[in-house]
């Protein structure tokens, strides 16, 4: 991805003049492809912890003898502080400086990561951890993209973002493959040293090729905005994420949900009075970053809901071992690896509107063909649907991405940044949640015949998960192969149901994008 890097190096002309350079002073200009590649290993370790921790609950249970609330809490504990927290730590880090916001991000994360390896030894300390973790990687995602949008001039930041997407998109399962090596060959301790690693590098490297930048306006942090905002996606997220398990009526749940929604709305209130607020409420009458940002999150609420399921399909479905399945799912990172440093070019010759209506239809037919698969699918099958669908993604995130940043002022792009983090966040925990319930739901519709023939506590085990179900066919002997297949059969047709709907949403967003996307991204103030 950064082959072309070493050339631009080469090439690059300091010479050029000041329109051409955008603002960005000569010196900053002529390491800006390094300065990329620092700021993207940030980003991968951030990512990395994120989605390597599922695969490593079952031998965490078992050393540690987790209960199931507190494997949920290890986990989710880290995308609620840090979903909560983006837009407090892109206003600090345009306020008091991006790379120092950065720098401390990271060495906070090293922190969390280096005590859960080395020191824990209970779920409070694990949670704890891994909320210091959470802390670390919201100081580090937003700069990430606040620093790319004033290192690069306007010609070149497109294609800057375009890499920057891939890699956001790509790190989630490529996290995936890494903790399925680690954990064949080493504890889950090594989880948490590889993020330690991964990070203390990029502060290394953050130290030597990243400027410093901050709003030149010295824009003052809206504390009480970071407050409710905090509150307010905290509450949000949490409810969603709890609701398909413990139901709406939960206490839990409501109370969650209802803190979230009250907080938000206070939040909007207090942003349209503020003298400096966190979220500038004007810009969403800029079509370019209201549009795009309900985009980004329909993309990434159909997305996540239904790459959720995906190790339950290889695993359950495809009969792969762990590390096989980790394994397997790098062919399906290679499209948008290769694509998305591409995406520029199209977009300069049909425009950004095009472009991303384009790669949400491309998604569309992918999520048809999905909902097509059945118990007989092969490893090609998925191989060549997620190829389609990787294409679709490329095509949809660069520029939308590039559009929503390039619709906010340059000395506030720690707001622009929290705000496409915030729909990444929001419609990855949405999609879990109504397309994860969507399958749930149909699953236990379809295998309810079925389950009737069962006798004792079997029966609810059937009811529960396909994984359950499978367990239950294992002992049973040789009836058991009717109850795998028709478990199977149900699952999959879970899955059919939950495809359609993300099509059906994907398919409104590229109508959306069509309509009311700007053909282009605007200059930048």
């Amino acid at each position: 991805m950064f082959s072309h890097i070493k050339k631009k190096l080469k090439t690059a002309d300091t010479t050029k003049s000041s329109e051409e350079l955008d603002g960005v002073e000569p010196a900053i200009y002529k390491r800006r492809w390094w300065t990329l590649a620092t700021l993207c290993l940030a980003l991968l370790g951030v990512m990395l912890a994120n989605s390597s921790m599922n695969m490593a609950l079952p031998s965490m249970a078992t050393d540690l003898s987790l209960t199931q609330l507190e494997m949920t809490w290890i986990v989710n504990i880290y995308t609620l502080i840090f979903a909560s927290l983006l837009f407090t730590a892109g206003a600090v880090g345009d306020r008091y400086g991006r790379k120092l916001a950065m720098q401390i991000g990271l060495a906070v994360f090293v922190g969390g990561s280096l005590y859960a390896g080395f020191i824990a030894q209970s779920s409070a300390e694990l949670i704890i951890a891994r909320a210091v973790m959470g802390i670390g990687g919201a100081l580090v995602m937003p700069t990430t993209l606040s620093v790319i949008n004033v290192t690069f001039p306007r010609k070149e930041r497109a294609r800057a973002v375009a890499i920057w997407s891939g890699v956001a998109g790509v790190g989630m399962m490529f996290g995936t493959v890494v903790s399925g090596f680690l954990l064949e060959h080493f504890s889950w301790h090594s989880l948490f040293f590889m993020s330690a690693a991964i990070a203390i590098t990029g502060l290394a490297a953050n130290h030597l090729l990243v400027h410093e930048s901050r709003d030149e306006h010295e824009t003052p942090v809206d504390w009480l905005g970071g407050v409710l905002s905090a509150v307010g996606l905290f509450g949000l997220v949490y409810g969603v994420t709890e609701a398909p398990a413990e139901g709406l009526h939960d206490i839990a749940v409501a109370t969650s949900l209802s803190i979230g929604a009250v907080s938000l709305l206070l939040f909007v209130v207090w942003e349209l009075r503020a003298k400096h607020p966190m979220l500038d409420m004007k810009l969403f009458k800029s079509r370019g970053f209201s549009v795009s940002s309900l985009v980004l999150t329909l993309t990434f609420l159909a997305m996540s809901g239904v790459f959720f399921s995906l190790s339950q399909l290889q695993q359950l479905i495809l009969g792969m071992s762990p590390l096989k399945a980790s394994l397997s799912v790098i062919p399906i990172m290679l499209p948008m690896l290769i694509v998305s440093p591409f995406i520029p070019n199209v977009v300069k010759k049909i425009g950004a509107r095009f472009t991303v209506s384009a790669g949400l239809l491309i998604m569309t037919v992918a999520f048809v063909i999905m909902s097509t698969w059945t118990i007989d699918m092969t490893y090609w099958d998925l191989l060549l649907t997620m190829a389609i669908m990787m294409v679709g993604i490329s095509a949809a995130m660069t520029p939308g991405t590039n559009i929503l940043m390039s619709s906010v002022p340059r000395n506030r792009s720690g707001m622009g940044s929290a705000m496409n983090d915030t729909t990444r966040e929001l419609g990855g925990a949405l999609g879990v949640a109504v397309l994860g319930a969507i399958l749930s739901s149909v699953y236990e519709k379809n295998i309810v015949d079925t389950a009737e023939k069962i006798v004792g506590p079997a029966k609810d085990a059937i009811e529960t998960s396909l994984a359950a179900a499978l367990q239950v066919a294992d002992k049973v002997g040789p009836a058991g192969d009717s109850i795998a297949i028709a478990a199977k059969e149900a699952w999959m047709g879970g899955l059919s149901s939950a495809a359609l709907v993300a099509a059906s949403i994907i398919f409104v967003a590229s109508i959306i994008a069509l309509l009311f996307l700007p053909k282009r991204a605007a200059a930048q103030r």
